[in-house]
């Protein structure tokens, strides 16, 4: 990572922005923690506008400091005991992301696929596949991100265009938007606005991008397939199953492919492809995290190499799998909030502040 050059192109960055938050958003749509599902999807539109203004500032910062490092540009700005506090901050959040993400897919891999088998024998390759291809770089872990984003999308609008045109699917059991509360809606709001908040990698990511590459249009690209997304899916659960079936599924979007997929012939099992393809989305978006957490830590202890941090963490992600209770809705708030503010409240502010000192910079030459 240390010594990565300016290679990657505006697809790299759509399938890298899109990768970095689709997972845990879609996996539990439409739930919120103690909020409400029934207006998700009008949340899911609202929330993701604050998004598009931080890749927008990601953006402006890459055009006007040509791909410089943005953590060393703002330890430039800020100074060393502000600088550390906010890298230590990020990196404890992007530990704690990544470690919550693990314990999700542990709990996805035992309900739906291995139910009998022990937690070790599931958490541990998974574990290691993460540690090996984040120990090889940033290019291996982008070229397996672009390698299959343009299957998970098609997987995706295949089966939630399924679900729209099956019978099971009726517009009357999504309620109008004014039947729900103001205040619920905005507590809510908090909870899926975090479904976007693996965004904030992008600020690592940026410096490797190639200076004529469309910046902002591949992001915003990337974010909108997102929304796009979750909208979707959002209706369609609730069109299928409606609000009181639907408040109790584990995982709806795997409750909807088993739902809708024929019963014989060759789709029979297509929710065992499902399944296949969500495990690989999972391990993509730990592999995000993950790097953007060792890239982080090597900010702040360059001298250190990069396998003795990997095999540092990583026991964190196998003792919180395995012995953390998971808690599917009750208990969330607080990591919602905590996300919004390491992904979207910190970050503009530190991108606006570093943008308003390049301006400022400029004017005092001229």
């Amino acid at each position: 990572m240390r010594n990565t050059i300016q290679q990657f192109r505006g697809f790299d960055l759509f399938a890298f922005t899109f990768s970095s938050t689709i997972t845990l958003g879609v996996a539990f749509l439409p739930y919120v923690a103690d909020g409400e599902i029934r207006s998700a999807w009008l949340k899911l539109i609202i929330t993701s506008i604050p998004f598009f203004f931080q890749v927008w500032l990601i953006s402006k910062y890459f055009r006007l400091y040509n791909n410089r490092d943005f953590f060393k540009v703002m330890k430039n700005h800020t100074g060393s005991f502000l600088y550390f506090i906010i890298m230590a901050y990020l990196i404890l959040s992007s530990i704690f992301s990544t470690m919550k993400v693990t314990q999700d897919l542990t709990f996805l891999v035992r309900t739906f696929m291995l139910k009998t088998t022990p937690t070790i024998f599931i958490i541990l390759p998974f574990i290691l596949l993460i540690s090996i291809a984040v120990h090889y770089g940033l290019l291996t872990i982008v070229r397996f991100v672009s390698f299959f984003v343009v299957a998970e999308i098609l997987l995706l609008a295949t089966f939630l265009t399924w679900g729209f045109l099956s019978e099971y699917f009726n517009w009357i059991f999504i309620p109008h938007v004014m039947n729900v509360e103001v205040p619920v809606f905005l507590k809510s709001s908090i909870s899926d606005a975090a479904r976007y908040g693996g965004i904030v990698t992008l600020l690592g990511f940026i410096q490797y991008v190639k200076q004529e590459e469309k910046t902002f249009r591949a992001m915003s690209a990337g974010i909108l397939c997102i929304m796009l997304i979750y909208v979707s899916l959002s209706l369609v659960v609730l069109g299928v199953f409606g609000y009181e079936e639907a408040i109790h599924l584990i995982s709806p979007i795997i409750t909807l492919v088993q739902s809708i997929t024929p019963s014989t012939g060759l789709l029979e099992r297509m929710d065992l492809l499902f399944l296949g393809f969500w495990v690989i989305s999972f391990i993509k978006v730990s592999c995000i995290l993950f790097w953007f957490s060792i890239y982080l830590l090597e900010q702040l202890f360059p001298k250190i190499k990069r396998g003795v941090l990997i095999v540092s963490i990583t026991p964190l992600f196998f003792a919180y799998a395995n012995w953390v209770p998971f808690q599917f809705i009750e208990g969330w708030q607080v990591y919602n909030i905590n996300v919004l503010v390491a992904s979207l409240l910190l970050p503009c502010l530190l991108l606006l502040f570093v943008i308003a000192k390049h301006r400022n910079s400029r004017e005092m030459v001229s």
